[in-house]
């Protein structure tokens, strides 16, 4: 399979002296260092305090310049860098999670879910193929302790090492790395772990680059030659615009891969087949045709027989109250519990929206027949679905025409 995205490290594994030695309570609870380094920078977000910049004193600004020609810079410090390493990495990842990796070759880049025995969604990561030995996961740092911790425990006898490493994230929202590339000094480097990635945030390219700790002062200073900077405000409006969810915030207990088309893909079909062992990873974080793994029976049911109960979309919120709903917070339809919120963030063009999981059936009626479904709200305010995403499944499901094909048989 060719590249789903690329990843390039300038020293791909360094061992003991790459992993973390600070508490992973330091790694995940401590505010940015670029918070007090650079001017403007504000970590209030609606009533929230974050160890990142919200934005830098003109939030909205700082969404509607990022363009290709424009980039934004954006601190993610939050997130935790965990490197799966050793002969059998690839091929024991690979029993444990969500996307197909055993034939992820050095370059390749995708993403993963980690499931409980039900099928439910506990943790996403990214996953970076650094070279034949060596697979880096990026976890939002809600979800490292617990992602390490299973992980950890499921090493047995597998040759395999898991470590969190000493790196902090650096986003560069517009352009693709590859055209800032990797100063010498940089790649001269041999006691440190430095490497990026790109992939697309929708329409817009995006390059993760990770950097030592130590440096993380410098390393911002240097792409701000490039790029201005950017808070998590306007990474967020983009994120949800992409209809990209972060576990926990836009999924709850019961979200189950199908409901999320980020993670499943759209337009598939067919039924799941055996596992080709050549095949490399998928775009996005489920391989369909994959061997056993906790939580496939789920996949693969819904998949099969049946479709998602819930779906995750995007809502246009009437901006008149002034203020956000609150994560969970539940969505109605004729004083109905139809869905929940997630994510709510201002966005510089369409103005308050958010990440809702709602029932597929209302969905399905809105497509219809919208006058049957009454106006939709969230604590009290008036919401709307986007009208991309009111369309109509009405494929029959794989597994139900094999069973309708044998019972006329």
């Amino acid at each position: 399979m060719e590249n789903v995205t690329s990843a390039h490290t300038s020293s791909p594994n360094e061992g003991a002296d790459a992993v973390a030695s600070v508490s992973p309570a330091v790694d995940n609870g401590s505010p940015s260092p670029l918070l007090s380094h650079v001017p403007g920078a504000s970590n209030e977000a609606d009533g929230r305090t974050l160890n990142v910049a919200w934005h830098y004193g003109k939030p909205l600004v700082e969404q509607s310049r990022i363009t290709s020609s424009k980039p934004g810079l954006v601190d993610r410090w939050d997130r935790v860098a965990i490197l799966i390493s050793g002969e059998e990495a690839a091929t024991w990842l690979n029993t444990l999670i969500s996307q197909k990796v055993n034939a992820i070759q050095p370059g390749q880049a995708t993403w993963g879910l980690n499931l409980d025995i039900q099928g439910r969604i506990l943790q996403n990561f990214g996953i970076a193929c650094l070279d034949d030995s060596s697979l880096l996961l990026d976890v939002p740092g809600e979800q490292a302790d617990a992602l390490e911790d299973h992980l950890t425990k499921m090493i047995f006898w597998s040759q395999v090492t898991v470590q969190r490493l000493e790196l902090v994230q650096l986003t560069i929202l517009g352009e693709d790395f590859s055209a800032v590339g990797l100063s010498g000094s940089d790649q001269a480097r041999g006691d440190a772990t430095e490497s990026y990635r790109t992939r697309m945030l929708g329409d817009l390219p995006v390059t993760d680059y990770w950097v030592p700790r130590d440096q993380l002062l410098q390393r911002w200073d240097e792409l701000t030659q490039r790029a201005q900077p950017a808070g998590l405000m306007a990474y967020t409006a983009l994120r949800v615009q992409a209809r990209e969810p972060e576990v926990g915030f836009d999924t709850d207990e019961k979200t189950i891969p199908h409901e999320v088309p980020a993670f499943i893909g759209t337009d598939i079909s067919g039924a799941t087949q055996r596992e080709d062992i050549n095949s490399g990873p998928t775009a996005v974080a489920v391989h369909l045709n994959k061997g056993c793994y906790r939580g496939q029976e789920t996949v693969s049911r819904v998949h099969n027989l049946g479709r998602s109960p819930r779906v995750l979309v995007l809502l246009h919120l009437d901006g008149s109250k002034g203020s956000l709903p609150d994560v969970g917070a539940s969505v109605q339809a004729g004083g109905k519990v139809v869905g929940r919120v997630g994510t709510s963030v201002h966005d510089a063009d369409f103005g308050p929206i958010a990440l809702g999981l709602i029932k597929r059936s209302v969905l399905d009626k809105l497509a219809k027949d919208p006058s049957s479904v009454p106006p939709l709200t969230v604590d009290g305010v008036d919401t709307a679905v986007d009208p991309e995403d009111i369309r109509i499944d009405d494929s029959a499901r794989p597994g139900r025409q094999a069973i309708t094909a044998l019972r006329k048989n």
